[in-house]
């Protein structure tokens, strides 16, 4: 009997644990505007998600300035593409499988990283820059399928850090103790990483940390809005990343 009950009882904590995420999206959906407000965050980001290889392709055509980085002037340039992928996607599955269980926080979530693309693509465009000297390009299959397409390595994404940014925002959205910490280790180990391969200035890195937390910020203030505001600020944001490639495509 004893082995019976040993052995059922992870099954019944798994169904347990479905009921509750279940029951919490029940009543999330139930709440005035959740719904609509998702619904538009994530259908921005599937409207946007195919133009983001052409508009890459148009940015590598510009030709930028360069900076002078009295940090990466004193770093070897090493391949670490492995172990920065690695702790990216790592921590990234980990973060998804926190937040899924509360709807609320991952609405948060799909809004900050909305806002984050949107001030990204931004800054890539008024701030042109030609990559560090002695760059390592990196290998990420999957950025390479899904966004930057099957072209030549795109190297002039650089203000601000998307990966830097990604392992910011996990930081943000993880709430326990050891989750930060171990948040925290892995945003040093990475910053350090990209500067080690070359593939973004320390000012890349820096910046980052500004504009995650400036995303973050603005995406706790729309999500308190009623849903006719929170998702006017979306279209507007959306606009604002059309235009960007529509004014990438004009570049010669």
């Amino acid at each position: 009997m004893n082995d019976i009950l040993t052995k059922s009882e992870p099954q019944k904590t798994s169904k347990s644990y479905f009921k509750v995420v279940q029951q919490r999206w029940k009543d999330a959906i139930q709440t005035d505007g959740f719904i609509i407000k998702l619904l538009t965050a994530v259908g921005i980001a599937f409207l946007a998600a195919p133009k983001f290889p052409s508009y890459f392709i148009n940015i590598q055509k510009r030709d930028g300035a360069y900076l002078s980085d009295v940090v990466l002037n004193h770093i070897p340039a090493l391949d670490v593409s492995t172990p920065i992928f690695a702790i990216i996607y790592g921590m990234l599955v980990f973060l998804l499988c926190r937040v899924i269980v509360k709807p609320k926080l991952f609405l948060l979530f799909c809004l900050t990283f909305v806002i984050e693309t949107v001030l990204r693509m931004s800054c890539i465009y008024f701030f042109p820059l030609n990559p560090p000297i002695g760059l390592v390009p990196l290998h990420d299959t999957f950025a390479e399928l899904l966004i930057y397409g099957d072209t030549e390595p795109i190297t002039k994404d650089l203000f601000f850090s998307g990966h830097t940014a990604t392992m910011v925002m996990i930081w943000l959205f993880l709430e326990k103790r050891w989750e930060k910490a171990l948040a925290t280790i892995s945003c040093i180990v990475l910053a350090i990483l990209l500067l080690v391969q070359h593939v973004h200035y320390t000012a890349d890195v820096i910046g980052a940390f500004f504009f995650t937390a400036l995303s973050y910020v603005i995406a706790r203030y729309i999500n308190k809005q009623k849903w006719p505001v929170t998702c006017a600020i979306l279209l507007l944001f959306f606009t604002a990343l059309e235009t960007f490639f529509w004014l990438s495509s004009k570049i010669i």
